[in-house]
C-alpha cells in the first residue's frame, strides 16, 4: 500500500512542481524562497494526501497552498530600505517641509474663534471622538460637528489665501 500511495504522488503531485515553483518566483521574487516554500508544499502535500484524494482540482489545490505559505514568508520578512545620500536629504527636506506645514496649520487654527479652534484641537491633535468633545466643552454632539463644520469652511478659506500669495 505505501508503494501505491508513493508512486500515485509522484504521478498526480510532482508534475505540478513546475507550476508551483514559478507561482511561489513570481510572489517572492527569489529561486531559493520559492524552491524552500515549494519544498515545504510537498512535505505538506505528503502529510494531507488523505484529504488530497477527495481534492477534484488538485492543481488549484497546491497552488492555493503555495500562494499561502508566499503570504507567511512575506509577512515574515522586514522589509528593507537601502539608504543613500540623495534619500537622506529627500527625507530631511520632506521633514522640513512637513514642520512647516504644521506650523501653518496651527497658526491658521488659532485665527479661528475660540470655540471652533478648541474642537479642532480636541478632534485632531488630541485625536478625541465627538461625544468626549460634546461633554468636555458642555455641549452637543450637534453642535460640536456645526463647530467643526465652521471651522473647515474658515481654514479652506485661509489656505486658499495662503496658496494665493
Amino acid at each position: 500500500m505505501k508503494r501505491d500511495e508513493t508512486a500515485q504522488f509522484k504521478l498526480d503531485i510532482l508534475p505540478l512542481q513546475p507550476a508551483m515553483q514559478r507561482m511561489a518566483e513570481s510572489l517572492l521574487g527569489n529561486e531559493e524562497d520559492a524552491a524552500d516554500v515549494v519544498q515545504d508544499c510537498f512535505v505538506s502535500l505528503w502529510e494531507e494526501r488523505e484529504k488530497l484524494r477527495r481534492v477534484v482540482n488538485r492543481e488549484a489545490w497546491c497552488i492555493t497552498l503555495v500562494k499561502r505559505r508566499c503570504a507567511d514568508v512575506l509577512r515574515k520578512r522586514k522589509p528593507t530600505v537601502e539608504i543613500d545620500e540623495r534619500t537622506m536629504a529627500l527625507a530631511e527636506e520632506q521633514s522640513r517641509d512637513d514642520e512647516e506645514r504644521l506650523r501653518i496649520a496651527l497658526q491658521m487654527v488659532d485665527r479661528l474663534p475660540e470655540r471652533q479652534a478648541t474642537v479642532v484641537r480636541l478632534k485632531h491633535f488630541d485625536s478625541a471622538d465627538t461625544d468626549h468633545i460634546a461633554k468636555a466643552m458642555h455641549i452637543t454632539p450637534g453642535n460640536v460637528y456645526t463647530l467643526l463644520s465652521r471651522a473647515y469652511s474658515s481654514l479652506k478659506q485661509m489656505i486658499l489665501e495662503y496658496e494665493n500669495r
